[in-house]
């Protein structure tokens, strides 16, 4: 391997930069007349030297869209800008904190392994995201470990060697090294939380709404974490004591002056991410008038070819009325809700004519298998599309951990078909109807 570097090297220091560059602009690289047996060697050593620097081209350009993909990765804390943090300034951070947490409490470790498990350790989220483990119920981690595998697979074809190999070495955290930066790396949502918004990511992600929740939390976590570790590394098990309560005393100041000032929260942006099932209307759940409903209006303002849609909607109690713009999409959309008054959906209305939706929508609480809490949307539709009853779940969380439960969700049995992903059961397609859903097929 020494030898194969030196050689390397030495090709590398024989070009001369400038007139390869020349050569290259007049396209005229490598080209030699071998006229005679010295300019064969010539021309083949040119081959040669040629071969490596469009490796090393390659290897760069590979390298710079590796790290633009895991910079496009968001994770759940927020930076003090408000930010999200991404996948490689979090592994950077990891990078940075645990070699020098190793260099004090464990030297006997390989300080530039756990450097390289550190700059490596999720890269598996180029393909799946990142998925907060927080509250994942046991489907849901099961098929979160899925989908990664499935993706630890495709990387390790695809990364330069050394990053498959750190990865790799990582995944099967056989070493004290792997071990350590998976610990450390568990630190890092409390250090990010103390650092930057963390009051504003337990409340909105996590719905967190008082001090005794964060503690609670923070103490089924400190639990989990002696269950993975078996107390191999006590010291960072302490650290996360003393970052959760400095954590703890942050998120009570913040609370106490957001009483105070009476800021508002910023809204919490977040993907649609549901499934849609057909209804059989003589299987309906029983008393299904005594649970809240609204009888909703909805038309279409424009469909984009893409599918993306903007629409207004009233909920029939003269109240509440909005305009939705929708990105395309079939499970996963983009989605924005603006409230507007009465007046404004009056003006809009007739602009709608041809692309209307009118049902009731019925609010059935629903406990999963894995006692997630979810809320049945049932519309039982009127007008020409009387007779159709469909059943929307919206999952919650980012797109990443909302995607999870929705694939891991299992519907009650009075469910039908799953038509999530047939477009023609969107209500924009439904709303422009107008001989009937029947020919649907």
């Amino acid at each position: 391997m020494a030898s194969e570097v030196i050689q390397a090297q030495a090709r590398v220091d024989n070009i001369k930069p400038v007139e390869l560059l020349e050569a290259l602009r007049q396209e005229k690289y490598p080209s030699i007349e071998s006229s005679n047996s010295q300019a064969l060697d010539t021309l083949l050593y040119d081959r040669e030297r040629w071969s490596l620097l469009l490796k090393m081209s390659s290897l760069a350009i590979e390298s710079s869209c590796l790290v633009d993909n895991f910079s496009g990765v968001d994770r759940i804390p927020r930076r003090k800008n408000g930010d999200r943090e991404t996948d490689v300034e979090h592994s950077f951070l990891l990078a940075t904190l645990a070699p020098n947490l190793a260099r004090i409490l464990y030297p006997n470790l390989d300080i530039d392994r756990i450097r390289h498990y550190s700059l490596v350790h999720d890269m598996i989220e180029i393909e799946v995201g990142d998925v907060a483990t927080f509250n994942l119920s046991p489907d849901e981690q099961a098929e979160k470990e899925r989908r990664e595998q499935i993706a630890l697979k495709k990387l390790l074809k695809e990364l330069p060697l050394l990053e498959a190999e750190a990865l790799a070495s990582y995944e099967r955290q056989d070493t004290p090294e792997a071990r350590f930066v998976r610990l450390v790396d568990k630190l890092l949502p409390a250090v990010v939380d103390i650092t930057g918004q963390g009051t504003r990511v337990v409340e909105e992600d996590f719905g967190v709404a008082s001090i005794d929740e964060l503690r609670s939390s923070h103490d089924k976590l400190a639990i989990k974490w002696r269950d993975v570790f078996h107390n191999e590394f006590p010291e960072l098990e302490q650290l996360y004591a003393v970052l959760a309560y400095l954590f703890e005393n942050k998120y009570e100041q913040e609370r106490q002056r957001q009483k105070e000032t009476h800021i508002p929260e910023r809204p919490n942006q977040l993907k649609e991410v549901e499934r849609k099932w057909l209804i059989d209307p003589d299987n309906l759940p029983d008393g299904l008038e005594n649970y809240p409903h609204a009888d909703l209006k909805q038309g279409y303002l424009a469909v984009s070819g893409d599918g993306s849609e903007t629409r207004i909607r009233s909920f029939g109690d003269g109240e509440r009325f909005e305009l939705t713009v929708k990105t395309a999409g079939t499970v996963v959309r983009g989605e924005q809700n603006i409230k507007i008054t009465g007046e404004m959906f009056k003006a809009l209305w007739p602009q709608t004519e041809g692309n209307r939706v009118e049902k009731t929508r019925y609010y059935i609480p629903f406990t999963d298998s894995n006692n997630n809490q979810h809320t049945i949307e049932l519309d039982v539709y009127a007008g020409h599309l009387s007779g159709l009853v469909t059943a929307e779940i919206e999952f919650s969380g980012r797109e990443t951990e909302a995607s999870v439960r929705a694939d891991a969700f299992t519907p009650p049995k009075w469910f039908g078909d799953d038509v999530s992903e047939d477009k023609r059961y969107k209500n924009r397609s439904l709303a422009s109807m107008q001989h009937g859903f029947m020919k649907l097929g």
